[in-house]
């Protein structure tokens, strides 16, 4: 697997059970970056292992080798990602074929088909993504405003813990704020 693509870590990891256990964390993201990024072929042994994206070849000694970990903990936090249903195991009595569920949406295909891109234009992109994400949020929370006028405190402070907001720079959050609290009369 080439090692020149990308994965994305959202900021709501933070939160997430695995966050306070770091060797959950450790093979969280060693799932993700294992991950195959496109649909490729994967010789096991004589064995061809057609692979979609979002998956990888797992094995349990190998994985310990990779993360220097027994591999007896291995399999418990392998089972323990499973259970949080944020990954699938598919085992036969040699190997196992890992998916990584929602693998999308950690995968940055602009960033890996776009790679020939001037700095110019990908900071045009980034401008462009910043604006939809501040209209997005606009439209949606003025919707649910315009529908609970006498909730609007709170409405704003459940869209200032999104990880939408925090894409934002402060000025591009002081103007929704504005914009929110006081919206123009058509």
């Amino acid at each position: 697997m080439e090692n020149t693509s990308y994965i994305k870590l959202f900021r709501k990891l933070l939160n997430s059970p695995i966050f306070e256990n770091e060797k959950a964390l450790k093979i969280w993201i060693w799932c993700l970056l294992k991950a195959t990024y496109k649909e490729r072929i994967q010789l096991v042994g004589q064995t061809e292992v057609k692979l979609k994206k979002g998956q990888f070849v797992f094995g349990r000694k190998k994985a310990a080798e990779e993360l220097q970990m027994t591999e007896s903990t291995i399999y418990k936090y392998i089972k323990l990602l499973e259970k949080l249903q944020m990954i699938n195991v598919n085992s036969n009595n040699k190997f196992s074929v890992v998916t990584v569920e929602k693998w999308e949406d950690y995968q940055v295909e602009e960033l890996k088909d776009n790679n020939k891109k001037t700095t110019k234009e990908q900071q045009s992109n980034t401008n462009n993504n910043v604006n939809n994400i501040y209209y997005i949020l606009f439209n949606k929370y003025k919707k649910q405003i315009e529908e609970q006028p006498n909730k609007i405190v709170q409405i704003i402070s459940s869209m200032k813990k999104t990880s939408d907001y925090e894409l934002l720079t402060l000025e591009e959050q002081d103007k929704l704020f504005y914009d929110l609290m006081n919206p123009k009369k058509e």
